[in-house]
């Protein structure tokens, strides 16, 4: 028995140094400090990745644990409502993004001179936020400075100045124009960001000493701003609209796009309820997804020629969109790109177009003319489904499969004529068209889906291949056929 305390107690000590040994942090390991989380960096120094404490005035710690403080890491005090002071320490570098975004109480922030890289917008939804303290000796009556930073109080706009940026704009200016300090070269992701005191953006001409314009407009930086009414873009370097740029700028009545602009990303103009008219240039080759979703006032647009694809729902939910006009070179219409265009009455596919996207065209309940061109090879499901005005159509020559939906409830159809080669037609594919009397199905179809033709209360003829294998046992359900022949072989439960 004394034999083995001392080797107990050697095995304890053992434990003891390998676990003190083993509580070395790694790189990137998250620790808890009191209301702090970190990690530690590469170059030894903390990051802070979360603050979960509620006190008002919160004073970042310039270290935790005897690691010094040099980060405030993305989002670590997001949706923090109890903060209505920040104020971080000398020896920060770095501000992540979105670190106090949705603070809503927060109301003043203390910046250090130490500070040389801040992220996307920190205070993106901070309401309450009007001062801005920049933590040096070079300060004015109209807002203060340091080497990177500088913040005009009277416009109420912090700027970084190593990359030309203008990352936040508090709404000083009330709800009336701010016109860009010279010099501005990028409006930062989220700068504006649910801003409602704001109408009109001023965009400076370039330069006239360096010949700098602004280049660039970050994704969400005109986010949510429902009363902005005018930007003109035209003296610009800009070559793509971010994502969610002006989404839901319900009240943008006018916009001018720079000659330079290729590229429109996904949901740029979403829900823009007041556009009522888009002029794009020539440069434009892309237009994202969604990018023009919900724009109720859009009345007209032109596609650039460079534009070989329309994208998932880009113009969806655009009610009163008359008139489209599309290039010639256009060959791929996406999912659900025009769905719910409520007010367009007539649409020409340029002859190049091969693809047609489930829901292209779905809710067009005004469109009573479009042609398909041959080399169309694929109609998705659903593509013209709900197009009450439509009253006859030709399918494409290249198309061997009639989707499932594609016309259903198609109330007004009353003449459809369907490719020699077709091998399939889809379920539900004619369901609910009520004014079709008649038609001829061609030789090659050997399947017809279940409840293809329900429906179809009108339908008095129609013409079935000899070598059909196989339809669905409500496939006519409703349908006034009094010639119809004896399919029980054919139907599959």
């Amino acid at each position: 028995m004394r034999k083995r305390f001392p080797c107990l107690l050697i095995c304890f000590l053992l434990c003891c140094a390998l676990f003190s040994a083993g509580a070395e942090v790694l790189p990137g390991q998250e620790i808890i400090s009191g209301d702090f989380a970190y990690i530690v960096q590469e170059d030894g120094t903390a990051m802070i990745t979360r603050y979960t404490g509620q006190d008002v005035t919160l004073a970042f710690p310039g270290e935790l644990d005897g690691v010094p403080v040099t980060a405030i890491g993305p989002s670590a005090c997001h949706s923090n409502n109890a903060i209505t002071e920040v104020i971080i320490p000398e020896g920060v570098t770095s501000l992540g993004d979105s670190v106090f975004k949705r603070c809503t109480s927060l109301d003043t922030v203390t910046i250090p001179d130490s500070l040389t890289e801040i992220g996307v917008n920190p205070f993106a939804g901070c309401e309450a936020l009007f001062e801005i303290i920049l933590d040096d000796d070079d300060a004015d009556g109209n807002g203060s400075w340091n080497k990177n930073l500088i913040y005009d109080e009277d416009k109420g706009v912090l700027f970084s100045c190593d990359d030309h940026r203008l990352v936040y704009y508090s709404g000083q200016a009330g709800a009336g124009t701010l016109k860009l300090a010279a010099g501005t070269r990028i409006i930062g992701a989220e700068a504006f960001y649910e801003c409602d005191n704001i109408r009109e953006i001023r965009i400076r001409k370039p330069d006239q000493e360096d010949g700098s314009a602004l280049a660039a407009i970050g994704r969400r930086a005109f986010y949510g701003c429902g009363n902005l009414k005018e930007i003109n873009l035209e003296d610009t370097e800009i070559s793509t609209i971010g994502s969610d740029a002006f989404f839901e700028c319900s009240g943008l009545e006018r916009l001018t796009f720079p000659e330079g602009v290729t590229s429109i990303a996904e949901r740029a103009f979403s829900g823009c309820d007041s556009l009522k008219e888009v002029n794009l240039p020539e440069s434009v080759t892309s237009i994202g997804e969604m990018a023009f979703r919900n724009c109720a006032g859009l009345v007209s647009v032109r596609v650039p020629d460079g534009v070989t694809s329309i994208s998932r729902n880009t113009f969806s939910g655009c009610k009163n969109l008359k008139e489209i006009v599309l290039p010639d070179g256009l060959r791929y219409i996406g999912g659900g790109a025009f769905m719910g265009c409520a007010g367009l009455e007539k649409l020409t596919l340029p002859d190049t177009v091969d693809y047609i996207g489930s829901d292209a065209f779905s809710d067009c309940s005004a469109l009573q003319e479009i042609r398909i061109p041959d080399r169309c090879s694929y109609i998705g499901a659903s593509a013209f489904c709900r197009c009450k005005s439509l009253k006859s159509m030709a399918l494409p020559a290249s198309l061997y499969v009639i989707n499932m939906n594609t016309f259903s409830g198609c109330s007004m159809l009353e003449e459809i004529e369907l490719p020699e080669d077709l091998e399939e037609i889809g379920e539900g594919a004619f369901m609910l068209c009520i004014s079709l009397k008649e038609i001829v199905i061609p030789d090659p179809v050997e399947i017809i889906g279940n409840y293809a033709f329900s429906k179809c209360v009108s339908l008095e003829k129609i013409e079935l291949p000899e070598d059909l294998e196989a339809i669905g046992p409500e496939t006519f359900d409703e349908a006034q056929l009094a010639l119809l022949p004896d399919l029980s072989d054919m139907i599959e439960e």
